[in-house]
């Protein structure tokens, strides 16, 4: 094995499951989801990504969900992606990821069904911001108190995971690799640095 092979593997954890699933192919999936409400969600980690299903279970909201559980995620229906985003054909009817090596849980379709719902509506200020993770650069907007200084939120521990909009990333392995998420919640303990985003990049925002 070369040794960009070998480093390629040490990055991507969808490689070497493809080498262990090989050309195996999956028990269709059933739905077991039940009656819960439930959202479709890619979760991004430094060495991990997959796209699924998450139960909602009592909860109306991903971030309500999200910032309320304890334990591992458990993510239905779930498909390994390689770092660019592809599909893999590792497919798994149930897999259970900690939250601590979650970068973002994101939403790439935000509708009727998933937005939140208008009774949880509150005057709010948005800001951009910019952020570096251990993986990938990104820009962001996200929702503050009207009268809540921006300083105090970021350094806050709660909630564990940032609710933001118009998500853009690019990761650092590979600045070819860029995403972008109407919605996702970005895990607070993966923040290297942030900065609010500046005026001037506002209008026409770009990927860093």
């Amino acid at each position: 094995m070369s040794q960009e092979r070998s480093q390629e593997v040490g990055d991507d954890a969808s490689i070497q499951l493809e080498e262990i699933f090989g050309d195996a192919v999956a028990a269709p999936l059933e739905a077991t989801t039940g009656t819960a409400v439930s959202c479709h969600v890619e979760l991004v980690g430094p060495h991990l990504r997959l796209a699924g299903e998450m139960a909602l279970g009592n909860f109306r909201r991903l971030s309500d969900f999200v910032n309320n559980h304890d334990g591992l995620f458990r993510v239905h229906d779930a498909i390994v992606m390689r770092r660019n985003g592809d599909l893999t054909k590792v497919a798994m009817p149930d897999v259970w990821v900690a939250p601590t090596e979650v970068t973002l849980i994101a939403q790439p379709v935000v509708d009727a069904a998933t937005a939140p719902p208008p009774e949880f509506a509150m005057p709010k200020r948005r800001d951009g911001l910019i952020i570096v993770t251990p993986g990938h650069t990104m820009t962001g907007e996200i929702y503050v108190m009207r009268d809540a200084m921006l300083s105090v939120f970021i350094e806050s521990t709660d909630p564990r995971f940032l609710p933001m909009t118009d998500v853009r990333t690019r990761s650092l392995a590979d600045r070819r690799v860029i995403s972008r998420y109407p919605f996702a919640l970005l895990n607070r303990r993966h923040i290297v640095a942030a900065s609010p985003l500046p005026p001037e990049l506002l209008s026409g925002r770009r990927v860093l």
